[in-house]
This record gives C-alpha cells, structure tokens and sequence, in this order.
C-alpha cells in the first residue's frame, strides 16, 4: 500500500465514529424532558366536585363550590392523623410553593383526608393555608395514577394538578424542593390560565 493510500484510510477511520456519532443524533433524536416529576401520560382528569373543605378556607375562598378549579394544585392524600410521611409530604408542598416566589398564588395545597380523622389544630397551623378536603368518599381518590409496586396506596406520593382538574405530574414524598419549584415555574410561566 503507497503512503497515501494508508493516509486516506487512517482518515476514514477517525472520521466514522464522528459521523456516526451525526448519523444517530439526526436518525434517531435523543427525547427531551427537562422536568423533575414523573409525567403522568395521559393526564387523568378529575371530575368537577362540590368539596366538604374542612379547612384552608382562607387559602382558597370559595373552593367548596368552584372545587379547586382555577388554581393549580400540589395534591396529595393521607389520613387526617398525618403520621410523620404526612409531615414531609406537607413540609414538601409548602416549600416547593414558597419557593415559586411571586407566582405563589396560584398555586394551592390539598391534602385529601381519606379518613374520618380530622387533622390537630397544631398541625393546620404548622402548615396553614393547605386545604384539608374531606375526600373519604370522592370519586377523586380512584383518579390518582397509583405505581403497581407501592403499598402505601398513592400516600407516598403528591400530584401536580392543572386548573383544569387535570392530574398531569407525580412526586415522591422525598422529592427536592426545589427541583419541584423548577417544574412548577416552568407550567406557570407557559400558561396563562389559573
């Protein structure tokens, strides 16, 4: 082989695994998620409902009879007893909500009591302006998108909610703040409705 011969095929060689490095970027495009929660695909729209709130009233004027609507909702469901996995769930959906800033108020926290319990008077006002929606007998609870795997029936987990009533984003209970903040700015700022 003359020496140039042995030049144009080193050349090759160093050029394939860059064009078919282009070859598979093009072909076959990587799928691009920027966002922290699980999608939930399709998202599961929750019935419009007259809701029994048994507090955060103040949070949320009039969300008995408009049933949250309107608002975009960080949701999860627990007992009204709200064990120490409640507290961090709650202390999760407070801080993602403070974290948002001047868009704070459009978005509203419930927490769906799936029980008769009724939560302490300490603990509404260690995280007051949730809404605590007595849900032991709604349509809702079946709507939450529960992973086959878990065996705390969807209470490990909070749901972002559209304010269409659309259940369209899933975290764990030990989810980072402010990754959660980061996705919830995100649908804010891309929508102009709630």
């Amino acid at each position: 082989m003359s020496a140039r011969t042995k030049l144009v095929l080193m050349m090759v060689l160093f050029a394939l695994p860059t064009l078919a490095s282009f070859a598979a970027f093009f072909l076959f495009p990587p799928t691009k998620t920027s966002n922290y929660g699980e999608l939930i695909s399709p998202v599961i729209n929750l019935p419009q409902l007259s809701l029994n709130v048994a507090d955060g009233a103040d949070a949320l004027p009039g969300s008995g009879s408009q049933g949250l609507r309107g608002k975009w909702l960080i949701v999860t469901r627990d007992s009204g007893q709200c064990g120490s996995e409640c507290e961090q769930k709650l202390f999760a959906m407070r801080q993602s909500r403070l974290i948002i800033g001047r868009e704070m108020d459009r978005v509203a926290r419930v927490v769906l009591v799936e029980d008769d319990a009724a939560p302490t008077a300490e603990l509404i006002k260690r995280y007051q302006g949730t809404v605590w929606v007595s849900a032991k007998s709604l349509p809702w609870l079946a709507k939450f998108p529960v992973p086959p795997q878990d065996a705390s029936n969807g209470r490990a987990f909070f749901y972002a909610v559209d304010p269409l009533g659309n259940i369209f984003m899933r975290y764990g209970a030990d989810a980072d703040t402010k990754l959660i903040a980061k996705d919830l700015r995100q649908v804010l700022k891309a929508s102009q409705i709630g």
